[in-house]
């Protein structure tokens, strides 16, 4: 219908009556529609120019063809609610109307399109880094916790780009960041976390851009990512340096098997006397190549509330399985327990009470994890105790690869063994029976090599069909410790 508007009208306008058209005076009748439009006659309205009322709400809009095509143009709110929006005068409504005709006119599209293309166009870096771990908490499979905290310090890195327009930065100023802290302050290896994650995080932004101005019919406002400068000029190191400054600085370095396993392995079991926990700790770590996050976090199958969680860590001692749900790389590692690393588990268990849940629990009952999570200590003691010079805590995984190649293992077998992805995507935690017997063998071996440099603790944990093996030190019968004194549960 027409009218010529007027403010008090506007007011009066409602969902459950609507004026009767060519009533003198106006008269009002009963409505059942959804909504209705009251289009303005008014001489300082533009044509098109209209009220939809509704339910909750009335709002102004141009209902016109521009440049050939029917757009709806959304103005204002007339009254009502509608989210946090307040309502407008009606001459301020027709004025903004005019307005946005004129844009519409000259881009040939609904100012709400232009206004997007503007908005992505304009994200500052604060915003892309906000939409980005907002995409990463809530995707599918959410990022871990590791993964958050890595953003975070690479966001701080940028902390006084956060108000600046990404289509504004430029691509030398991305390098001469990278090189303050790459060079000038000597963090390369944080310099390049900063690279990735920064590149990422736009790159999100500009695929979402691809994705919203399709489905607005526009072409995308964001396309330009000024971190990809840091692969054009080819700063992120390649593997072959990384290792080569890996070997200078002396980390990723695993035991040597000529002189560091058996001191190691000797003292782990040593330790035990002194802190069964962390002692166990670090020897079912390096005998079964483990992350020491994931293996902290076992808990023995048959205590657990849910058994059957698909992320659960659990040791199931009767059938002699370890699983690892949602490991680093986001996949299940099962592997059989080798009868050495059983037995210790066994002397685990008889050292706990009846009701503790965890393989290694924290050591005091009022800790908020309730597992072991501070192994440092224990680490460096076994570590000084053996000699050995130096060793970081993943150089114990590192070894269990090392004991893999001196066995001949072909590369996918290792991968299988370490729970790393192999290719083709394949599951690590599903197993044909052939295939968990090979599994079982290779674990076996690899165990016993390890242990065979330590004779002494192989006889203390070996299988009694198991033949002793010669060492004129062997002076342990077993290292036990005393039962824990009796707790509440926690």
């Amino acid at each position: 219908m027409k009218l010529t508007l007027n403010q008090g009208l506007v007011y009066k306008l409602s969902s459950k009556e609507r004026p009767v058209p060519g009533s003198t005076p106006l008269e009002w009748e009963s409505n059942s529609e959804p909504n209705y439009l009251v289009f303005d006659e008014h001489k300082d309205a533009p044509p098109g120019f209209a009220v939809r009322v509704g339910k909750k709400a009335a709002v102004y809009l141009v209902d016109r063809l521009v440049a050939g095509k029917k757009l709806k143009i959304a103005v204002g709110l007339a009254t009502g609610r509608k989210g946090g929006e307040k309502p407008i005068s009606l001459s301020q409504a027709r004025g903004m109307a005019w307005d946005l005709i004129k844009i519409a006119k000259f881009h040939g599209t609904n100012p709400k399109n232009v206004a997007d293309q503007i908005d992505a166009a304009e994200l500052t870096l604060g915003e892309i880094w906000n939409k980005y771990e907002e995409h990463l908490r809530n995707r599918a499979q959410p990022a871990k916790q590791n993964s958050l905290d890595s953003l975070e310090k690479a966001r701080e890195k940028l902390k006084d780009w956060e108000d600046r327009k990404v289509r504004f930065i430029k691509g030398e100023e991305v390098v001469e960041r990278f090189d303050l802290h790459a060079i000038t302050k000597g963090h390369r290896t944080a310099a390049e976390a900063m690279g990735r994650w920064a590149t990422s995080a736009v790159a999100h932004a500009i695929d979402r851009e691809v994705h919203d101005a399709h489905a607005a019919k526009r072409a995308p406002s964001l396309t330009y990512n000024p971190f990809t400068i840091l692969r054009t000029e080819e700063k992120y190191r390649k593997r072959a340096q990384l290792e080569r400054e890996y070997a200078a600085k002396g980390v990723r370095n695993p035991l040597s098997f000529s002189s560091g396993v058996g001191p190691y392995v000797k003292a782990a079991w040593a330790y035990r006397k002194e802190n069964p926990v962390a002692a166990d700790f670090i020897l079912l770590t390096l005998l079964w190549g483990m992350r020491r996050g994931e293996s902290a976090t076992f808990q023995w199958l048959d205590r657990m509330t849910n058994p059957k969680d698909p992320n659960r860590r659990s040791i199931d001692l009767e059938h002699r399985v370890a699983y690892v749900g949602d490991a680093k790389n986001r996949g299940d590692h099962e592997f059989p327990i080798g009868p050495c690393s059983t037995q210790l588990l066994k002397l685990r268990r008889d050292d706990q009470l009846d009701d503790e849940v965890w393989v290694f629990p924290a050591r005091s009952p009022k800790s908020e994890k309730g597992y072991y999570s501070s192994p440092s200590e224990a680490m460096n003691t076994v570590k000084k105790n053996a000699k050995v010079a130096v060793l970081r805590g993943h150089d114990l995984r590192r070894t269990f690869g090392a004991a893999c190649e001196k066995l001949g293992l072909a590369d996918r077998q290792i991968k299988r063994m370490l729970g790393h992805a192999v290719a083709g995507a394949e599951s690590l935690g599903r197993y044909t029976s052939p295939e968990w017997k090979d599994l079982t063998e290779r674990m076996e071996r690899v165990e016993e090599l390890i242990l065979s440099k330590a004779p002494s603790v192989y006889n203390a944990l070996r299988p009694r069909s198991s033949a002793r093996m010669q060492d004129a030190e062997d002076i342990v019968v077993a290292a036990t410790a005393k039962r824990p004194p009796r707790r509440k549960p926690r």
